[in-house]
């Protein structure tokens, strides 16, 4: 029975996971160890290694399987592992250790009995689990590991597992004092570093010694194996890379610890290594791969040689914002690279060519990319994107969502390219004749999910794989052999939970309220370009926060009807998740006539009508046409609540302090717009009353508008400033 490693609140935990497949069953597989010796055992027992059930299905169980890496001896004890549980579930072990028996922690006999070996085989088998990724006995291994380790100082795990006494004592106290301020607790003595650092030593031993350590890095590192600085600075630094700051220079030239710990922060780490590894390609290109500005950690002769920075943009365009002023500015360079397909290099060019109309148009011909990071100004100017969909349509895809709506820019861009009819707004798509059915067909999501993935398909050579595995204190850390890939596809679809109490309000709920109200106002943001909905939940009993903060003493106990059950629940999330353009805010709870009747009532925001029938008089169908009639001839509806218009019985009286309570209006000073105008911000949730002058004027009407506080400038539509006289 397969299984899957996780973890949850700091502590690596383990369960069942999916089935073998089937296809594998009553199939043998034959494996190839490191001396040439062939074990051959049933398929689905080989298939708990999930790199061997990978390469099983991919090359299928005729073909021999060649696992060098793998020693006979190593491979006799795994063979006995996978074929004992293929029969017999994996038992799961419970984190944190109870106590060094491994029995009373749930392991089963068998397990406790199988990882009863010296420590040299110990980390052989766990590096081996890591390398074919058996995560079952990865974690029963960790598990001995940790019992082996647990309540023992430092200076004990060192010559227990005969380690080099070469740690000089303020540098150990150094390194105390900043384990213990970056993991926030009291400075105590380095036992559970020291614990993890003899793990870690111990598995690095068995992977140069079974010659694995060659796959990832392409060549042998020179690493002190014995030395108890090295093995301890390695251990920190895996637990928080932010170490390596002041990691002596013997660490800091550790290849493998530095290339994890630019996997784990991003490529940040690169700017801590040291001096020969800046200048290492590979480890740069990964670094640049994760975040672009990492490149400017590079050496300097990298980022100066322009062969490698076109590797590197290859990789990220933002390696342009590391490279030397000179490549900046020089436009040859940047229209070579966005010759090569790399236009994001645009990013990182000078301000004045993002600002160069035709430079930027030049770049736009070769990768529609380049449009992206224009300078803001033209990025709103219609005229220049009407230019850019002209000369390559595919930049309708950068552009903003206002031109992705707009005829001009549109037909524009699908004149030139029809492909890019696909970035178009869903309207302007309607109206090419894309969308038969409803403006997210059923058909119309299908055929895009498929096209999809089929180009996921054709990048995925390229993805890159990031491979987190920080694990728990108890364990040490997984070592991730065969990687997972992973691909970017359109939204298509949203749902936002949030709840009625939007409409039921207390005092005691401000925070939940103003939450959801939040979330209630996006689906209609984001459509019709995302099929967006937001669902106001209702009481789930027996399940989720209600039943974890209130248990048996819940209220809606006593009304068990109001409660959603699980199995109410899991259709409503059907309805949710999979009805294709459901409406964008609906609510889902069990309702008694009376509570129904009162969400359904009336109150204050009603639209005074010059009818003579009261609201209550008229049926809800009658209400509704009368409301149309009122305002077909209004140019503009104020929604606003009004005095009188408002029921007694609603909620709070109607609000009416919203009525009552008017804030004085700001007095208005009428000038003209025109370049060079004083005017005054108002309307925004910021700067509100900051003046500034008038610069430029763009198609749609906003301003480019100089603050006079100095923190730059705002582009601003004309109800958000009004005009000062001079």
């Amino acid at each position: 029975m397969a299984v899957e490693t996780y973890e949850v609140f700091g502590q690596m935990k383990m369960g069942p996971a999916g089935s073998l497949p089937a296809v594998l069953h009553g199939k043998k597989a034959k494996i190839k160890c490191a001396e040439g010796d062939i074990f051959e055992l049933p398929a689905d027992a080989m298939a708990l290694s999930l790199r061997a059930r990978k390469d099983l299905l991919e090359n299928g169980c005729e073909t021999e399987l060649d696992y060098p890496k793998i020693t006979k001896s190593v491979m006799a004890k795994l063979a006995e592992y996978l074929k004992h549980h293929r029969e017999h579930a994996c038992s799961e072990i419970r984190t944190p250790l109870t106590s060094e028996n491994l029995v009373d922690s749930g392991a089963s006999r068998w397990d406790a009995s199988f990882v009863n070996v010296d420590k040299e085989t110990l980390f052989d088998l766990t590096a081996a689990a890591s390398y074919l990724d058996i995560p079952g006995l990865w974690f029963l291994l960790s598990a001995k590991a940790a019992v082996l380790t647990n309540n023992k100082t430092a200076d004990k795990l060192r010559k227990e597992f005969s380690m080099a006494n070469d740690f000089p004592a303020a540098e150990e106290a150094e390194l105390r004092r900043e384990y213990a301020a970056a993991f926030k607790m009291p400075d105590a003595d380095l036992s559970q570093l020291a614990a993890s650092s003899v793990i870690r030593s111990g598995v690095k031993a068995a992977e140069y010694k079974s010659g694995k350590a060659l796959e990832d890095s392409g060549e042998a590192q020179e690493v002190t194996l014995k030395s108890w600085r090295h093995a301890m600075w390695r251990a920190a630094v895996l637990d928080d890379w932010k170490l390596l700051a002041n990691a002596p220079e013997q660490v800091k030239s550790d290849r493998d610890l530095v290339k994890s710990a630019v996997l784990t922060s991003q490529g940040q780490a690169l700017k801590f290594a040291s001096p020969e590894l800046k200048s290492d390609e590979s480890l740069v290109l990964d670094a640049t791969r994760y975040s672009g500005t990492a490149f400017a950690d590079a050496a300097p002769e990298l980022r100066s040689d322009k062969n490698f920075l076109l590797k590197a943009l290859g990789a990220h365009g933002g390696a342009m914002t590391g490279a030397p002023d000179a490549l900046r500015n020089d436009k040859a360079f940047l229209l070579e690279a966005a010759k090569a397909g790399k236009g994001a290099a645009m990013q990182g060019a000078s301000l004045a060519l993002r600002e160069d109309r035709n430079f930027v148009l030049d770049m736009s011909v070769h990768d529609a990319e380049a449009y992206k990071f224009a300078a803001e100004d033209l990025l709103n100017d219609k005229d220049f994107a009407v230019a850019v969909a002209k000369r390559n349509g595919k930049a309708l895809k950068f552009m903003l969502p206002v031109f992705k709506a707009d005829p001009d820019v549109v037909r524009a861009a699908v004149s030139r390219d029809p492909q890019a009819a696909q970035f178009a707004h869903a309207a302007r798509r309607a109206e090419l004749g894309m969308v038969q059915e409803s403006i997210h067909g059923e058909v119309q999501l299908k055929e895009e999910l498929q096209s999809q993935i089929k180009a996921a398909q054709e990048d995925s050579s390229t993805t890159t794989t990031l491979a987190m595995a920080q694990g728990p204190r108890q364990v040490p850390a997984q070592a991730l052999a065969a990687s997972m890939s992973s691909t970017y596809m359109k939204l298509n679809k949203t749902v936002y939970f949030t709840a009625m109490s939007t409409m039921t309000a207390n005092m005691g709920q401000a925070n939940y309220i103003s939450s959801n109200a939040y979330m209630d106002k996006i689906p209609q943001f984001q459509r019709p370009e995302v099929d967006a909905v937001g669902l106001m939940w209702g009481a789930v009993g027996g399940i989720g926060m209600r039943w974890k903060a209130f248990a048996s003493e819940d209220v809606l106990n006593k009304t068990p009807e109001a409660l959603l059950t699980i199995p109410d629940s899991c259709k409503v999330l059907h309805v949710a998740c999979c009805t294709i353009s459901p409406p964008e805010w609906w609510s889902a709870s069990h309702f008694d006539e009376t509570t129904r009747g009162f969400y359904l009532q009336q109150t204050a925001g009603q639209i005074k009508l010059e009818i003579s029938e009261t609201a209550s008089a008229e049926s809800w169908e009658k209400q509704v046409e009368a409301d149309r009639k009122a305002l077909e001839d209004l140019p503009t509806i104020d929604r606003r609540p009004l005095p009188n218009n408002f029921a007694a019985a609603a909620p709070l009286g109607g609000w009416p302090s919203l009525v009552k309570s008017q804030s004085p209006a700001v007095p208005q000073i009428v000038g003209a717009l025109q370049k060079g105008s004083k005017v005054r911000l108002t309307g925004l949730r910021a700067k509100n009353g900051v003046t500034g002058t008038l610069i430029q004027q763009f198609g749609d009407g906003k301003w480019k508008v100089k603050l006079d506080d100095g923190s730059g400038n705002a582009l601003l539509r004309p109800g958000f400033f009004e005009p000062l006289q001079a």
